[in-house]
C-alpha cells in the first residue's frame, strides 16, 4: 500500500484503499460535541469541521464519483464541452440540421475508409470528425428534451383525464342501470300489490257468500225441525 495513507493522502494505486484518517475522529465525544454547536461554530473547529456536512452547493457545479455535475441543471453548450459546432447560432430548422448531419456522418465514414485504405496511420483525424457530427446531432436531439418532457407530461395528464372519465361514465351508466331496476322492481310490486288485493277481496266475498248461505241452510234447517216439532205435538195430543 502507499504510504500516504498515514498523512491523509489517497491510496490511487491501491485496488483496496484504507479509509481516510479523519474517520479516527468520529468518536462518541465529538459527536455530542456537534450536537450541541451549531453548523458555523462546527465548520471553525478543526476536528469537528470534518463531522459537519459542508452546506450544499448553489452555484457552480459538484463532483461526484469523478464526474461534475451542474448545480442547475442544464444543457451544457458545445463550447463548454470544447466540441466544434457544425450548425449555425441562433433561430434554425433542426429537422433540415440533423438530416445534414446524418450525411455528414456518412461522408465522413466514406473518407474514414478511403484513409483506412491509402494511409491508416491518418485514421485519428477522420474519427474525431465522426464524433464531432455525433455529438453535434445529440446535442440537437437533446434540445428537444424541455419540449419532450412537457409533451409526455401532457400526455400522462391527458391520459387520466380520459380515464376518469371513462371511470365516471361508467360509473354514471351503472347508476343509471340500478336506477331502472329499482324502478321496474317498483312497477313489480305494485302490480303484485293489486293482485294480492285483488285475489284477497275475492276470497272474502267467497267468504261472506259461504258464510251467509251457510247462516240461510241453518235457519231453513231450524224452521223445518219447529214445524217437525209441533207436528209431533199434535200428534201426540190426538193421542
Amino acid at each position: 500500500m502507499d504510504d500516504t495513507q498515514g498523512s491523509g493522502g489517497p491510496q490511487l494505486d491501491a485496488s483496496y484503499p484504507a479509509p481516510p484518517d479523519y474517520y479516527k475522529l468520529f468518536t462518541d465525544v465529538n459527536i455530542q460535541r456537534l450536537a450541541d454547536m451549531d453548523h458555523e461554530e462546527a465548520m471553525e473547529d478543526s476536528e469537528l469541521k470534518f463531522l459537519a456536512p459542508p452546506p450544499p452547493p448553489k452555484t457552480g457545479s459538484y463532483t461526484v464519483f469523478g464526474r461534475a455535475w451542474q448545480v442547475c441543471d442544464q444543457l451544457p453548450t458545445l463550447a463548454e464541452q470544447n466540441i466544434t459546432q457544425l450548425y449555425p447560432d441562433g433561430p434554425i430548422d433542426r429537422v433540415a440540421e440533423l438530416k445534414r448531419l446524418n450525411r455528414s456522418v456518412l461522408f465522413e465514414f466514406l473518407e474514414l475508409v478511403d484513409v483506412l485504405i491509402k494511409d491508416p496511420s491518418q485514421f485519428g483525424a477522420c474519427t474525431e470528425r465522426i464524433r464531432d457530427v455525433f455529438v453535434n446531432i445529440h446535442h440537437l436531439i437533446n434540445e428537444y428534451r424541455e419540449h419532450q418532457a412537457k409533451e409526455t407530461l401532457k400526455l400522462m395528464i391527458q391520459q387520466q383525464i380520459d380515464s376518469k372519465r371513462q371511470a365516471t361514465e361508467r360509473t354514471l351508466a351503472k347508476c343509471k342501470e340500478l336506477e331502472q331496476t329499482i324502478e321496474r322492481l317498483k312497477r313489480e310490486a305494485a302490480d303484485t300489490k293489486d293482485e294480492i288485493s285483488t285475489a284477497v277481496a275475492s276470497e272474502v266475498s267467497q267468504t261472506d257468500s259461504a258464510v251467509q248461505s251457510s247462516t240461510e241452510q241453518h235457519a231453513q234447517t231450524q224452521i223445518t225441525q219447529n214445524g217437525l216439532a209441533k207436528i209431533l205435538e199434535a200428534v201426540q195430543g190426538l193421542t
